[in-house]
């Protein structure tokens, strides 16, 4: 959460991106012991857990660009040339490359094969496919700190602001990064 004065967040750079990237074995651990069949590939048999989970220290969810999902909320003000990211705005889906492992046994065939971590992430957000998040990502949105600054009716956002709010719906873990170098808004 950004304290004290910080600069305003535009649609601009990239946000901070989340998770440690250590991969590992999803099945055995946190997603439960081996599964079944013993096939490659994205299986309904592997478990999908929340974002708040293992998936902040097995995946990665790199720094992604601070892009408008939808048109922004707050198209009148333009700061450095630039729309403010306010309240509520959607940014572009966040996607992850991080694969895990997955133990797949049956009878006397055990193979060890990856897993997209994006299809061990419950996920009930936009672009969800059957409550896991899709190749292209879940969804981020500015849950602004400032309690005093609007814009066009809508609190302003902020460097440091979180684009989630570890709900199913909204589970981002990273920050907006990309504000104005010179105009801040305090608290």
């Amino acid at each position: 959460m950004a304290g004290g004065p910080q600069f305003a967040a535009l649609f601009q750079g990239t946000c901070s991106g989340h998770g440690a990237g250590t991969g590992g074995s999803w099945h055995p651990g946190p997603g439960g012991g081996p599964v079944t069949p013993c096939s490659p590939g994205n299986l309904p048999t592997i478990t999908a857990l929340p974002m708040t989970s293992a998936h902040p220290v097995m995946g990665h969810w790199l720094p992604a660009p601070q892009l408008p999902f939808t048109v922004p909320l707050c198209a009148t003000v333009i700061i450095n040339g630039i729309i403010p990211i306010v309240n509520n705005d959607l940014l572009a889906l966040h996607p992850t490359v991080s694969v895990y492992s997955a133990t797949r046994t049956v009878g006397k065939c055990t193979i060890v094969a990856p897993t997209n971590a994006w299809w061990c992430h419950a996920y009930a957000g936009i672009g969800n496919v059957g409550g896991r998040e899709s190749p292209a990502g879940h969804i981020r949105k500015c849950f602004a700190t400032t309690k005093t600054v609007f814009f066009q009716g809508s609190l302003a956002g902020r460097m440091g602001d979180p684009l989630g709010n570890g709900t199913p719906t909204f589970p981002c873990q990273s920050v907006i990064t990309g504000a104005s170098p010179n105009v801040l808004i305090g608290i």
